[in-house]
């Protein structure tokens, strides 16, 4: 049997092992400073901000036509109810005062 070619032995360091062990060992990943802002590259929070002031706008005047015509709508349902209650709390005052003056002693001036 033919045994499997060997790997070439990596390269010995070059520097002393004194020196190599003085050496300071990465030991956490540090991320790369941002690029600096290129002419016609977004900004990202200046672009969401900008949408947000249009979208805010255009919102609110939506939803205040909204609210406008579903005020307007209960208020057609509401009005005849309404109408009827006050029509019957009026009755029901009249007829008690009217009932309250024919029960009270009249006076006669003479």
């Amino acid at each position: 049997m033919k045994s499997a070619p060997s790997k070439p032995a990596a390269p010995k360091p070059s520097l002393p092992k004194k020196l190599l062990r003085s050496l300071p060992t990465l030991t956490e990943v540090v991320a790369p400073p941002p690029a600096p802002a290129v002419p016609g590259q977004i900004d990202e929070e200046a672009l969401v901000e900008r949408v947000r002031q249009r979208l805010e706008q255009t919102l609110q005047a939506q939803i205040q036509a909204a609210v406008a015509t579903a005020l307007e709508a209960q208020m057609k349902e509401l009005g005849p109810r309404i109408r009827q209650r006050v029509d019957y709390a009026v009755r029901k005052v009249v007829t008690q005062a009217v009932a309250a003056e024919l029960q009270a002693p009249t006076h006669k001036a003479g």
